[in-house]
């Protein structure tokens, strides 16, 4: 592994881990599908349970979108084991995906996962990886904040729109204020593609201007984005 953080647009590193499920090596393992790798603060603690059941919850949703899921903390293999088994026992619900153990903190160190108060502690932090092995997200939320999960959902739909339709996606798509549910157009190439823009499409001005995106697209985006 390089002694590296990746950044949005570079390949995910390549490493070796020790999961919940066997021995795993990222990003091969998961070649020619999204992965979100999220670590969390620690196994038993209180918001790092509530968003381990939210995201088996919603799991089937990740799948739709050739996304698996992968954890990750400082904790041992053993210690995530029992916590999945309190899980199921006492939430009734099962953690289908693998949890990365890492108790010397190595990957959480190369991936900028550490908390600056707590060499003990990763903060929660997310990386959407795309079937192409880039990393085309990363969020961190403090220990004190759970993820949303409707959200990271709907970032990984518009990413592949994004991919889709060669466009870009407004704050809030597909419920934003300003254009509704439709594509932002990405600005003109030169000068001699402005004039056409406002013949072609609806907008603002010749740099905003969007398109309706399909039907079937904005209604599965909209599904995602709710929270449960």
């Amino acid at each position: 592994m390089e002694n590296k953080m990746p950044l949005i647009g570079e390949k995910f590193p390549e490493m070796d881990v020790i999961t919940t499920q066997g021995a795993k090596k990222l990003p091969d393992d998961y070649s020619g599908k999204w992965f979100v790798l999220f670590s969390h603060p620690g196994d038993f603690t209180p918001v790092c349970t509530t968003e381990f059941f939210s995201f088996a919850q919603r799991s089937d949703e990740f799948k739709k979108l050739n996304t698996e899921l992968i954890g990750l903390s400082v904790d041992s293999k053993i210690s995530h084991m029992e916590w999945i088994n309190w899980i199921h026992d006492n939430l009734k619900i099962d953690i289908k995906f693998p949890i990365i153990a890492d108790p010397m903190g190595n990957v959480a160190r190369n991936l900028g996962m550490i908390h600056a108060e707590s060499a003990t502690s990763t903060v929660r932090a997310v990386f959407i990886v795309d079937n192409k092995s880039t990393v085309r997200a990363i969020l961190y939320y403090p220990l004190e904040i759970g993820r949303n999960i409707s959200e990271i959902l709907r970032m990984i739909k518009a990413l592949q729109m994004v991919d889709k339709f060669k466009i870009a996606t407004p704050a809030n798509w597909p419920n934003n204020e300003l254009i509704k549910s439709a594509f932002i157009n990405p600005p003109p190439a030169t000068m001699n593609d402005i004039p056409e823009r406002m013949k072609k499409y609806r907008g603002y001005a010749w740099w905003l201007t969007y398109q309706d995106a399909p039907e079937e697209e904005v209604k599965e985006a909209k599904n995602l984005s709710k929270t449960e």
